[in-house]
């Protein structure tokens, strides 16, 4: 299986990073290709789409790189924190510039939703949160809107999700998030 990782913290040292990489590495013991997008790695990203779709911006390199990596995976799997109840800026950002019209979806006269171009692909979100994890996969919340706006407008299946909450609380341990860990990377597609 072709797997595409998106690491979407700014923060290179943070738990999301840490996971993407463990599940980089285990994901290839477990045979798959692999290929990793780190968007802490990324100091020449602009995350901003400053014309919206109207307009191409001046630089469209990284956004092709990754729009290609996007065709070639099987599975995409996303990790990321919570803040504010959504996804860091550069992720959303990431998304607005990498599944754009024409790439990962179409609209379509006189449909509802678009048209996804990214059919037969999956995707996985690995994510935590100093809220209960509950508070995330509520309807209405980050997992519906992944799963419905973003991910299945383009065509994508979500098939797994993993939310660790309160974090930085009196719960929070090392053995919880090692534990967390090893959950993840038993999901990895077989």
């Amino acid at each position: 299986m072709n797997i595409l990782v998106i690491q979407g913290s700014p923060d290179p040292q943070s738990m999301s990073a840490g996971l993407a990489h463990a599940y980089m590495s285990k994901a290839k013991e477990l045979g798959h290709h692999v290929e990793i997008i780190d968007l802490s790695q990324e100091p020449d990203f602009d995350p901003v789409l400053r014309y919206g779709y109207r307009r191409h911006m001046a630089d469209e390199t990284l956004p092709n790189r990754w729009q290609q990596q996007v065709k070639w995976a099987n599975h995409l799997a996303f990790f990321f924190p919570v803040w504010w109840t959504a996804e860091p800026s550069i992720l959303k950002g990431w998304i607005e510039r990498v599944f754009t019209p024409r790439v990962a979806y179409r609209h379509v006269d006189g449909k509802l939703l678009e048209e996804g171009l990214l059919k037969g692909r999956t995707a996985s979100i690995t994510t935590s949160c100093q809220g209960p994890a509950v508070y995330i996969r509520m309807p209405g919340t980050l997992v519906t809107r992944w799963k419905h706006f973003i991910l299945r407008n383009c065509g994508i299946k979500l098939v797994h999700v993993d939310v660790l909450g309160n974090m930085d609380s009196h719960k929070d341990t090392p053995e919880r998030r090692k534990a967390y860990e090893q959950k993840v990377l038993a999901a990895i597609p077989r």
